[in-house]
């Protein structure tokens, strides 16, 4: 099967979670929506070839997935942290490897999700505050908007880091 309908498959999966989140009454997908997050629906073809190349330059002894050791060990980009967080985020199902698919999916998400954080950054510090979530409009009600904030902010310090962010839209993106 080409990698777009492998995808597909993953998504149609249902989740073995069986209690449902709600952020102020919505669901996780109802405010990826609002977020305007497009998933599946908003990759390209040339986007998934990016994605496969990469994770093919990683593969090292060309098995078709990463192992902790090629991809934290002896990867070569940001940091070992930074590659820890990523490879536990693409890690789906928690065997303790990364697939091709798991990989691609993992970047379709944080790659869409980095591009609306960075659209709600509205003074570009690189931080989300609530008052920007507020003033995105994306949301029909300020306290939608804030409990958004709310749940986003996991450290609940009022602002907002892309790692911190990453780690709960990424479950968001994948609770569907």
């Amino acid at each position: 099967l080409p990698l777009f309908c492998l995808i597909s498959v993953v998504f149609a999966q249902p989740s073995a979670e069986k209690k449902k989140e709600r952020i102020g009454g919505h669901s996780p997908r109802q405010v990826l929506n609002l977020f305007g997050f497009q998933g599946i629906l908003g990759i390209t073809d040339q986007q998934v070839t990016s994605y496969r190349r990469v994770f093919g330059f990683g593969d090292a002894n060309r098995d078709g997935r990463h192992s902790k050791k090629e991809y934290i060990e002896d990867g070569f980009y940001l940091t070992k942290q930074s590659r820890q967080g990523i490879f536990r985020a693409s890690d789906s199902n928690g065997d303790g490897f990364v697939t091709e698919v798991e990989y691609v999916i993992n970047r379709m998400i944080t790659d869409e999700a980095k591009e609306i954080f960075h659209k709600l950054d509205a003074n570009r510090d690189g931080k989300l505050a609530s008052k920007e979530i507020v003033a995105s409009g994306k949301f029909k009600d300020e306290k939608l908007a804030l409990e958004v904030f709310k749940t986003l902010d996991v450290d609940g310090n009022g602002s907002l880091v892309i790692p911190e962010y990453l780690r709960v839209f990424g479950r968001w993106a994948r609770a569907d």
